[in-house]
């Protein structure tokens, strides 16, 4: 057992550390829960306490056994030279996990992209023919025959909250977990998926890229487990033997599960000399969701899902609130783009997907911009001037949230606080058939 008989410090409690540190003060001799930003509620660290886990602001007053810290944190935070092993929040989850799951098969899912997409696909397509409890930034959730139920809301995807969701599921017994992890998996993953390692960013005080992060996925993935990777990062990608290996893509015919979109409104998913064709739905942008289609196949075949499951799925998906997803509000249309993963890149093709659905006399307005500037990686106000002195001409109105998006000014911008003052607003100013475009990064 990793932790019995140790003193354990469990570094950063913002970020998953305190579940973390409740289900290993379970095994160890002791914890100490160092609450390194000191933005922990009084009430919330009192509660330790009576669990009798020891709370401190720093590390340098204690000598641990083990140092459980999170990838993305300062280095500088830890006392160096170590005096003791660290290991990372994800691996402490991971050797927690494996103790807890024993006949419950789990897919862990990261990427810089389209993981809550291919989450919420994959646990809708699984559930036709097993129980399937997901967790991910849409909640935790339990799905049966396709259909969720919801549990609980509110969770991050830090791995540390993967333990509050087996909490809130203890009395489920699911065939399949799905979980959404942010920066890599446990090590506890059946199946591994990278999404996408593209538009990689600096973490750890910049002494760390996201990509290295998310290579613990293949870092720490069990002997004879299955690790599911995007073709376009498969270079990057060096797993072990005895890890079974396949790649997925919507773009490179060379991947093991191909997506393959020739225009015409009919798509087909090609793989072990299997082709599946299908005619995605309406309500939202099936383009918008290639790489959650591709990989979820391949995942589903990796699992064994019939094909023609594979293929009433696909056409029965409705897209993922926040996700490209078209909505309707007092008759004006919404192109729901708002969530915590979105970036520069999902707004131009928001806009371009607005201009597809859009009258002549269609009027327009772009709502861009951050609620929390900590979502993943937030959103650079240098991109958003950029991307706006850019395409400008293709809308008439700009609400820019969040307040480093101030500094952007223009005869066509206004500034709001948050995504909800700025819908009431453009709701108030259009009218019938006109399009809101909603790409705010934000907890949904």
């Amino acid at each position: 057992m990793l932790f019995s008989n140790k003193d354990v410090a469990v570094l950063d409690l913002t970020h998953g550390g305190i579940p973390l540190a409740r289900s290993i003060a379970k095994q160890a001799h002791s914890v100490t829960a160092v609450d390194v930003y000191g933005t922990v509620d009084k009430e919330v660290l009192s509660d330790l306490e009576k669990d009798e886990i020891i709370i401190k602001n720093n590390i340098n007053s204690i000598d641990p056994d083990l140092i459980v810290a999170p990838v993305h944190m300062d280095p500088g935070l830890v006392p160096d030279p170590f005096y003791c092993p660290v290991i990372t929040h994800h691996m402490a989850v991971g050797v927690l996990l494996l103790n807890s799951i024993k006949s419950s098969r789990i897919i862990e899912i990261t990427g810089t992209g389209a993981k809550t997409s291919t989450a919420v696909l994959l646990a809708d397509m699984a559930s036709r023919s097993m129980s399937v409890v997901s967790h991910t930034t849409h909640g935790v959730e339990h799905w049966s025959n396709g259909v969720p139920e919801m549990i609980y809301q509110g969770l991050s995807i830090a791995p540390g909250s993967i333990l509050e969701a087996m909490e809130h599921t203890s009395n489920i017994d699911p065939d399949l977990y799905i979980f959404e992890i942010s920066l890599g998996g446990t090590g506890a993953a059946d199946i591994g998926i990278i999404t996408t390692l593209e538009n990689e960013y600096t973490i750890a005080n910049g002494t760390a890229t996201s990509t290295a992060a998310k290579n613990q996925m293949v870092e720490y993935a069990r002997r004879r487990s299955t690790l599911l990777v995007n073709a376009l990062s498969n270079e990057t990608i060096n797993a072990p033997n005895s890890v079974r290996t396949v790649t997925f893509s919507d773009i490179s015919k060379d991947a093991d599960v191909y997506l393959e979109d020739p225009g015409t409104g009919v798509r087909s998913i090609h793989y072990s000399g299997m082709d599946i064709s299908f005619t995605p739905g309406t309500g939202y942008d099936p383009s918008a969701y290639s790489t959650a289609m591709a990989c979820t196949a391949a995942a589903a075949a990796v699992l064994g899902i019939e094909p023609d499951t594979i293929r009433s799925s696909l056409e029965a998906f409705k897209g993922v609130d926040g996700r490209m997803r078209l909505k309707e509000l007092f008759g004006r249309t919404i192109v729901d783009n708002s969530n915590s993963g979105m970036n520069i890149r999902s707004v131009e093709h928001a806009l371009d997907y607005s201009k597809k659905i859009a009258s002549k006399k269609s009027r327009s307005i772009l709502i861009l911009g951050e609620e929390a500037q900590q979502v993943c990686e937030g959103l650079d106000p240098n991109d958003v001037s950029v991307f706006i002195t850019d395409h400008v001409n293709e809308v008439d109105n700009i609400f820019l949230v969040g307040e480093r998006m101030k500094i952007i000014n223009g005869n066509k911008i206004s500034h709001f606080s948050s995504l909800d003052t700025a819908i009431k607003k453009a709701r108030a100013i259009t009218s019938k058939n006109d399009i809101i475009i909603s790409c705010v990064k934000c907890f949904r």
